[in-house]
């Protein structure tokens, strides 16, 4: 890969974290980090226990622990033993970390829909197009 490439690559990165404001303290003016907003999505889709957290978001084991301890300290998630294997603690969002979920959702939503606001509809099919096409391209 050429160099000319590569910075391409990273302006495009640092335009895009700029655009979503991804390096704000609390994501989308809300008492959570990001890393804390994407855990509790993921906890809802179903990544249930903090080994299938470590696996898909690729972090550290003692951050990881702190973090789902900060997360369970602010009554956002439980911890509740499988049934069928008792070394399993399975996460679950709590009413408080489900109604944290739907603000979250709510306003990254909206982010995105203030973003698209001036867009074309066929503009942003080509886009998504194009967003499909990258992650396809990077899957690993």
């Amino acid at each position: 890969m050429k160099q000319s490439d590569i910075d391409k690559i990273r302006q495009f990165d640092r335009f895009y974290t700029n655009v979503l404001k991804l390096t704000d303290k609390y994501h989308l003016h809300t008492h959570y980090t990001l890393l804390e907003a994407r855990i509790l999505l993921e906890i809802n889709a179903g990544t249930n226990t903090a080994n299938q957290l470590l696996t898909l978001l690729k972090l550290d084991k003692g951050y990881l622990s702190r973090v789902l301890k900060k997360l369970e300290n602010d009554k956002l998630i439980s911890k509740e033993v499988d049934p069928n294997d008792l070394r399993i603690k399975k996460l679950i969002l709590t009413n408080d970390g489900h109604a944290a979920l739907n603000v979250i959702n709510s306003r990254a939503d909206s982010q995105i829909e203030g973003l698209f606001a001036n867009v074309p509809s066929e503009d942003i099919n080509n886009i998504i197009k194009s967003m499909e096409e990258i992650q396809n391209k990077l899957k690993e």
